[in-house]
């Protein structure tokens, strides 16, 4: 497998992650009455009890659950379930991981890794770009802006595995996977919060090496929110309901569901569009 095309494959796919990445949402009537005002209509306050009391994430998953195997293609099914657990373990890393997701902390995500993958990864990591910073494959939260309600992550989703062919005509096996993914969080020390709601799309691409090894690329974009359209940054900064937008604003009314994927699913570069309450 050349290093050069697989490589610009990716960094291309990370920039196009971090552009619609940031696609963050804002109660537009609740912002209109607070800019006259200077008074919210509500201030959030998770139930730290019952985070996802009254809604569709109550009866998600706790977990990523990675589906029985069968073979495909050229692939046999012991294969495919390397792959889909492989896959299942960026996901918990990337999302699941307070310490990444809170700390910023990339050793868990980094250790999945790889030969070629792990080059690129580390020499982009930190990108004086932020398009081109390859952390922003993982969901890390701005630092001193959000704290965990309670110890509980939602997931519902699928991921599910085809053979497919990238930009250079090589051969692999691709494991998709769409996920909503949903974090109550609190600004640190006080009692505001808000439910983030993360719409994520994509796959990891696994590489014969002809040896028995993978060599797996994760490729994958989202949106999130509510959240601040920081275009600057590769991190999500949570928009809680007391705030005033920073960076760009909202355009339109609210859109659409933020629990329903097809939401999101099409949003162009540097979207910053508005949802319903999470």
């Amino acid at each position: 497998m050349p290093l050069t095309p697989r490589a610009a494959l990716c960094a291309a796919l990370v920039a196009a992650s971090t552009l619609t990445a940031c696609a963050p949402a804002e109660n537009l009537l609740n912002d209109v009455v607070r800019d006259v005002t200077g008074v919210p209509i509500t201030y959030d306050e998770i139930d730290r009890d019952d985070p996802f009391g009254g809604t569709e994430a109550e009866g998600y998953d706790e977990e990523f659950v990675v589906p029985e195997a069968a073979g495909i293609g050229e692939y046999p099914a012991d294969r495919v379930q390397e792959a889909y657990d492989v896959t299942g373990a960026f996901l918990d890393a990337v999302y699941l991981d307070r310490t990444s997701v809170f700390e910023g902390d990339d050793m868990r995500f980094r250790s999945l890794l790889t030969g070629q993958a792990r080059d690129w990864y580390q020499e982009n990591a930190g990108h004086d770009d932020p398009a081109l910073d390859t952390r922003s494959l993982l969901f890390h939260l701005t630092p001193g802006t959000a704290e965990p309600i309670g110890d509980v992550v939602k997931v519902k989703g699928r991921m599910w595995a085809e053979t497919a062919q990238d930009e250079t005509g090589w051969d692999y096996l691709a494991v998709r996977t769409e996920y909503t993914i949903v974090h109550p969080v609190a600004r640190p020390g006080e009692k505001v919060s808000v439910r983030l709601v993360t719409s994520h799309y994509g796959e990891v691409s696994f590489y014969d090496l002809g040896d028995g090894r993978w060599e797996a690329w994760p490729n994958w974009w989202r949106s999130a929110g509510p959240a601040h359209c920081l275009w600057d940054e590769y991190t999500f900064t949570p928009a809680y309901p007391d705030e005033m937008p920073e960076g760009e604003r909202p355009k339109g009314w609210i859109e659409g569901d933020p629990y329903d994927l097809e939401a999101a699913r099409d949003m162009d570069e540097q979207e910053c569009g508005a949802i319903g309450a999470t």
